[in-house]
């Protein structure tokens, strides 16, 4: 009988054994072969069974060759590492290998007839024209007669400490228009004023860039360009640039982003109602919300689900690249058909998954499927550990990350391997993660340790996604201060994108958990308190 509750459901998969060639060969390419082939790379194999493993992968992993090449005799791959750690380039007489082996940091501080020498190898223009640049004198003067790519490369492809040293000019108008011109590499736009703006020693760049026209750069320059005219008091190009910005952004939350700093600037109260009408649940339309003091309604966290026997398993990543792949095939005047078919308690993060997918997204999951796997831990911490899990893996056991993060809360391999020395009854192989009761366990135990720093879940969600050593040297950089759009600068301006974006979505599930679980919080207040170190993080204030 089909029945409508919160899941507190069960979830149960197979362990897996030793890896053997065989079960290789057995499995389709992708991610999931990929991460079999890691696996057993790492075990006490031969050279030649490393080589016929090392055919089998699907693109070019760094984090795979790596361990075949501890195993391989391989002499190409050999070469190429061997070409690309070498210094001395002009001792290289292989082109191929002196291409690999040539890098703008290894130029940076030859002497004069070294470089020329080395000019003399070089094929092409560019090339030429990157290594000359280096030579040349820490002035625009100097700089103004090569083309935008190649100073925009000089200034981006260098040391912190270079550039802070040598690069920190007051640069003109002329340059300025002829560096950003819109012939230039985006990347290289976005690259350059992405340093620039995250380097507080690099002030006379950073006044440098209030030059940039909105029209010259890409969408996510625009923004950073926002916000540094309003560190320099420039309120109404700041807004200009976030216009210019939102009108260019593809992905809803960068258009909410931006209409969110439109009102930091101008405090006009109807870009906060302009917010109310996203489909998306992030921290912008939370706040708008929080403000205006109106509802979030676009979210579900009951499904309709029944018992019987599901013949997938969602805790094996092949069977859910496959599930993956029928759902990413299905029309979608088709999806809400194909929902039904997973009403499976144990699929419950399935169909909430093609629920989402079927209203384009308009409709969010908050589902919660894992309660008797989370023990005695206060609703507080269930929130949080479902608002990191919903964010990791959205709720799938058998989510497998790129860099091989594993399971419900993609816990990577080398975390993996410490918790174990510290836990009972620890996993037999990194594919017991793919269990919920495995994954959670060692996920409580890791987030047991970062609380004891952590008291504010956007800090423990920087730290769970970027390390505590990367939190800690940005904490200590005199961000979430006081002062005049904080904390909301020292939040954008994190030098780590991905944990920068991470801790938003997780802080924003967080908000939706607690008010599920009955603890509702106000997002306005949670912002508020993360200038106050004394409510969020140990390193602060103990000074």
């Amino acid at each position: 009988m089909i029945k409508k509750l919160l899941l507190l459901s069960l979830i149960s998969c197979t362990l897996s054994a030793e890896i053997k060639f065989q079960d290789i060969t057995s499995k389709p390419s992708g991610r999931s072969k990929n991460f079999m082939i890691w696996q057993y790379l790492r075990q006490d194999i031969t050279a030649k069974e490393a080589d016929k493993a090392y055919s089998l992968v699907e693109g070019n992993i760094y984090k795979i060759k790596k361990e075949y090449l501890k195993k391989s005799k391989n002499k190409k791959l050999l070469r190429e590492r061997d070409c690309r750690r070498e210094r001395d380039l002009l001792s290289i007489d292989e082109k191929d290998c002196f291409k690999m082996a040539m890098s703008p940091f290894k130029t940076l501080h030859l002497d004069d007839e070294t470089r020329e020498k080395l000019l003399a190898k070089l094929e092409t223009q560019a090339s030429r024209d990157q290594v000359r640049i280096q030579a040349e004198p820490f002035t625009e003067n100097a700089y103004i007669k090569y083309n935008a790519n190649t100073i925009l490369s000089m200034f981006v492809s260098t040391t912190s400490k270079h550039r802070r040293e040598n690069l920190n000019l007051k640069l003109s108008k002329k340059f300025i228009h002829h560096m950003f011109s819109k012939n230039a590499s985006n990347w290289r736009k976005f690259a350059l004023i992405k340093k620039i703006v995250n380097d507080d020693r690099l002030d006379k760049l950073q006044e440098s860039l209030l030059l940039v026209k909105p029209n010259d750069v890409n969408d996510d320059s625009n923004f950073l360009l926002g916000l540094n005219h309003l560190r320099f008091g420039s309120t109404k190009i700041a807004v200009k640039h976030f216009k210019q910005a939102r009108s260019k952004a593809t992905k809803r939350i960068n258009q909410d982003k931006n209409l969110f700093w439109i009102y930091q600037a101008t405090k006009n109260n109807k870009y906060l109602k302009n917010l109310l009408t996203s489909t998306d649940i992030n921290i912008y339309t939370q706040y708008a919300h929080d403000i205006l003091d109106t509802e979030i309604s676009h979210y579900f966290h009951t499904i309709n689900v029944n018992n019987e026997r599901c013949d997938s398993n969602i805790c094996d990543p092949f069977e859910w690249d496959a599930i993956m792949k029928k759902i990413q095939n299905t029309p979608k005047d088709h999806l809400l058909k194909l929902a039904k078919t997973y009403k499976q308690k144990e699929m419950a993060p399935v169909q909430s998954f093609i629920l989402e997918k079927a209203s384009s997204f308009k409709k969010h999951s908050f589902i919660m499927p894992y309660d008797k796997y989370l023990g005695e831990i206060t609703t507080d911490e269930k929130a949080l550990v479902y608002a990191l899990m919903r964010q990791e893996s959205n709720l799938i056991p058998a989510a497998l990350s790129r860099s091989f993060a594993l399971g419900l809360m993609q816990i990577m391999p080398f975390v993996t391997d410490d918790l174990s020395t510290r836990m009972k009854n620890p996993i037999k192989s990194y594919d017991d993660m793919f269990q919920p009761s495995y994954n959670i366990r060692y996920a409580l135990k890791h987030l047991e340790w970062l609380n004891k720093t952590f008291y504010h879940p956007l800090f423990t969600a920087y730290a769970y996604n970027g390390g505590l050593g990367f939190l800690r040297k940005h904490l200590k950089a005199k961000t979430f201060r006081k002062g005049k759009y904080e904390p909301f600068l020292s939040m954008e301006l994190m030098s780590n994108r991905e944990s920068r974006e991470y801790g938003k979505r997780v802080l924003s599930n967080y908000v939706i958990y607690k008010k599920i679980l009955g603890e509702e919080v106000s997002i306005v207040n949670l912002l508020n308190t993360l200038t106050d170190p004394k409510k969020t993080d140990r390193y602060r204030s103990k000074g």
